[in-house]
């Protein structure tokens, strides 16, 4: 499969696309704020999202709020300098984290990611992680899109499609689910 790559001047527009991916974890609650993390690896940037926007990001460690008080996401995505200019990106990572009432912390249920330059063709596209279930299980890889991957990775737009088709299905079926927790 080919790279999924955008000029880096798109990249400070995709904030505007990013937040359809996240309105119905929300309900009511006001847009994600997307920003710049700096905390991360050499030659690359990163789109996180978060509650509000911050001067300096973190983006392993930000969340924003769901509609049910207990549940959290993280998101963001990893883009490496590539050529002419360009960034392709290397990762998108979505998290729905647990807040865990008597200490505060998060402890992650499950995460829908994509690494679309990855040589395993079960990771290339939106891939489920059932974070919360016991080894070894939490490591496994299933596929959401995977007798569609060459449509999914077709260019930057249609892998946002399948994450936000995939984050919907959480929002529809998990969440009500902590409804009374």
């Amino acid at each position: 499969m080919g790279l999924i790559t955008l000029p880096e001047a798109a990249l400070h527009t995709r904030s505007n696309m990013l937040h359809a991916l996240f309105t119905p974890l929300r309900e009511g609650k006001p847009r994600v704020a997307i920003g710049f993390a700096y905390d991360n690896p050499g030659n690359t940037m990163a789109l996180v999202a978060t509650d509000e926007k911050a001067g300096a990001l973190h983006y392993r460690d930000e969340s924003f709020r769901t509609s049910m008080d207990v549940l959290r996401c993280r998101y963001y995505e990893l883009w490496q300098i590539a050529a002419r200019g360009d960034l392709a990106l290397d990762r998108a990572y979505f998290t729905l984290l647990e807040v865990v009432r008597a200490t505060h912390d998060f402890r992650d249920l499950l995460c829908i990611h994509t690494d679309p330059d990855d040589s395993n063709d079960l990771k290339q596209g939106p891939h489920l992680h059932l974070s919360c279930a016991p080894d070894p299980m939490g490591r496994c890889h299933f596929p959401l899109e995977f007798g569609c991957l060459k449509a999914v990775l077709k260019d930057c737009d249609s892998l946002t499609k399948a994450m936000q088709r995939a984050i919907s299905v959480v929002a529809r079926e998990v969440l009500p689910r902590f409804k009374d927790r």
